[in-house]
């Protein structure tokens, strides 16, 4: 009986240690799945923290590529300013110039041939009368040429009414300009008007000069964003895709306007189908 009895102590002794042993290895699973957990949650911060930082930093770095991107535009806008207005000062200078010199010289001369009296010779007489019809048509393109210097009529009264005056001087018997307004409540700026006036005009100019045109169509249609600006014509055209790499003074001064104006241009042309140039110009325009 005591050798029972002793087994049993040695048993439940036993059984104690191994309990022990157990609640012991528990402890330290529980640790180590804490100790786990820590670091795994450090981990995530880490992470998180990294991504953060690295994510703000991107921001930092897009606010300074914006920063610089707008220091550009201004700077461009600045350039094209200074251009558009010297090139406005040349032209008024020359209109001056032209109006007041020239064409005061060829009026003073017709009104001095037209004072010399009735002389006996016909033939010298038919010959003084061609010659002051020639400076009558001198004087007549002299003020065409001041005006499209100085166009007088978009200053008094507007857009509108200057491209119409401007596309009856431009019209004759072998070419048609017909001027086109759609919803437009004319609230374009003055400074915005003349740079429209002039994109217009060069189009134009171009199309008279290289495209030998029998119609050529302007039409501007305000729509609820923006102004859509069209010149079509129907001339000989042009391969659309010389249009990249042609760097002409006429292209170049029409897209500086357009970029002025922070405004879009298309252009559409193929050989034999004539040619249009569509250009959008936001209405919301600030150069601030």
């Amino acid at each position: 009986m005591k050798l029972s009895k002793l087994e049993d102590q040695n048993k439940a002794q036993q059984i104690s240690t191994y309990q022990k042993e157990i609640l012991f290895k528990d402890k330290i699973n529980k640790y180590y799945i804490a100790l786990i957990l820590a670091v795994g949650l450090l981990f995530a911060l880490l992470l998180y923290a990294y991504r953060q930082r690295s994510k703000h930093m991107l921001q930092r770095e897009n606010l300074h590529q914006l920063a610089l991107e707008q220091e550009r535009q201004n700077t461009k806008i600045n350039m094209l300013t200074a251009l558009l207005d010297g090139q406005e000062q040349e032209r008024s200078r020359i209109a001056r110039d032209l109006h007041d010199g020239l064409g005061g010289l060829l009026s003073g001369t017709k009104l001095q041939l037209s004072l010399a009296g009735e002389p006996e010779n016909k033939d010298f007489q038919l010959k003084m009368d061609k010659g002051i019809k020639h400076l009558d048509m001198a004087v007549d393109e002299l003020r065409r040429v001041a005006h499209n210097l100085t166009p007088d009529l978009l200053e008094k009264y507007g857009l509108l009414e200057a491209l119409k005056d401007y596309a009856a001087r431009m019209s004759n018997q072998e070419l048609e300009v017909d001027v086109q307004f759609l919803h437009y409540e004319n609230k374009l700026s003055s400074e915005q008007q003349l740079i429209i006036y002039r994109i217009i005009q060069e189009l134009v100019n171009n199309a008279i000069k290289h495209a030998n045109p029998s119609q050529i169509i302007i039409q501007i249609v305000e729509e609820e964003k923006q102004y859509h600006i069209t010149v079509e014509d129907d001339g000989i055209g042009f391969d659309n895709s010389m249009i990249k790499n042609n760097k002409t003074a006429g292209l170049f001064n029409i897209q500086s306007r357009v970029d002025f104006l922070k405004g879009n241009l298309q252009v559409q042309s193929e050989l034999g189908q004539g040619s249009s140039f569509d250009i959008f110009i936001p209405k919301s325009i600030n150069h601030d």
